[in-house]
């Protein structure tokens, strides 16, 4: 099979998109088919950096809008099937609805962000509101569309308008081989970010976007101290630098002491990160999918997440729920479970019959039987 896979804009720096078509590349690969991954190429955004804010996202707008779509006309006819990785490239769709292709959605908060339906992020620009009108346009247009869960299949429905029959849900697979590190390895990785011996800590993974929910993790950790004043217990947060609002709130609360920021570790680190720690907690608003929480699993960490979809779907029996907007009820949940060996094992003894549902190879296998039916009814 000829498959071509229509991959992210390297210049908006989306990592865990790039991710995404890559692992799907190399088991499509490794299952012999002929694959492609075609990309717009920065010729206008060539001398910045990123081209996520200011002028050069403008430039970026012309190579991906303007320029772009004549090499995807040039290319499209080679392929049997056309596979859009990542849906914010939905307005693609406009150029190859006449080939047999899919587009892989893997959240609309974007969409629903410039409609109106979150009040923690109403400052969609005008700009934005147009951009995300044309995604999801291209996503109502889509021949099928394959989302990352069961929640992000129900947006699909309800704003694209979509039938049931045309949209699959095909679970992300992990994009890293991650694994319990050895702690004598992972410390070794992780003294220079000042992670001692016996350190315990909580760990959490994200970038500072209103759904990742920083503040409230703040706030959940302050009455952890506050419940236990004689812990320990340490906060990790690994991802973005922190902004201003989450510096000023860990002084109000007090956490100096206790809070460490560790900016963008490696895919490595963060194995060591997972491996190392006494908890991950990951209490989302809102996501598409939520790839720390598998990350956490397949290093045998104990995970604490949000008591709603898809954080449920994709923890299943193998994590411990906590509802992100009650702090002292999340805190009471996590400081008695840290006390009870007993919840703790049965959570951990359910990681690996959790992840098999989220293996690399299930995920191709479940693309490939798709092409197939898209292009068997194209046909």
């Amino acid at each position: 099979m000829k498959i071509l896979l229509i991959g992210n804009y390297a210049k908006d720096h989306q990592f865990s998109m790039q991710k995404f078509s890559a692992c799907l590349e190399q088991g499509l690969l490794q299952q012999g088919h002929q694959v492609r991954i075609l990309q717009p190429q920065a010729f206008f955004g060539r001398p910045f950096e990123s081209t996520v804010t200011g002028i050069a996202k403008w430039l970026g707008y012309i190579d991906k809008y303007l320029l772009f779509p004549l090499s995807l006309r040039k290319s499209a006819h080679w392929a049997d099937i056309i596979h859009i990785c990542d849906h914010s490239n939905a307005i693609y769709v406009f150029y190859i609805k006449k080939y047999a292709h899919l587009v892989t959605c893997h959240d609309l908060m974007a969409v629903r962000s410039a409609l109106g339906e979150f009040e923690e992020n109403n400052q969609v620009g005008k700009t934005g509101q147009l951009q995300q009108q044309w995604i999801l346009k291209g996503l109502q247009l889509a021949g099928h569309i394959a989302s990352v869960s069961n929640a992000t299949k129900q947006d699909v429905m309800r704003l694209a308008k979509q039938p049931s029959d045309n949209v699959t849900v095909i679970h992300n697979g992990l994009n890293y081989s991650f694994n319990p590190v050895a702690k004598e390895q992972a410390l070794a990785l992780l003294n220079r970010y000042g992670i001692t011996q016996n350190m315990r800590f909580l760990l959490h993974v994200g970038g500072n976007q209103w759904y990742k929910n920083r503040r409230g993790l703040l706030a959940i950790f302050n009455r952890i101290i506050r419940q236990r004043p004689d812990t320990d217990l340490k906060l990790v947060m690994a991802g973005k630098p922190f902004t201003d609002e989450l510096s000023r709130l860990i002084r109000q609360y007090d956490l100096q002491d206790k809070v460490v920021e560790l900016t963008e570790p490696s895919t490595e680190d963060l194995g060591a990160l997972y491996s190392l720690a006494t908890a991950f907690i990951f209490p989302s608003l809102c996501e598409g999918f939520g790839w720390p929480i598998i990350e956490a699993q397949a290093c045998n960490a104990l995970v604490f997440t949000s008591n709603r979809e898809p954080m449920t779907e994709v923890g299943g029996d193998a994590a411990i729920y906590i509802d992100p907007e009650i702090p002292d009820q999340a805190a009471s949940i996590i400081n008695n479970t840290l006390d009870n060996n007993d919840l703790i094992n049965k959570t951990l003894n359910a990681n690996p019959s959790n992840l098999l549902q989220f293996s690399t190879e299930l995920m191709v296998e479940r693309y490939l039987s798709l092409y197939k039916k898209i292009i068997l009814k194209r046909n």
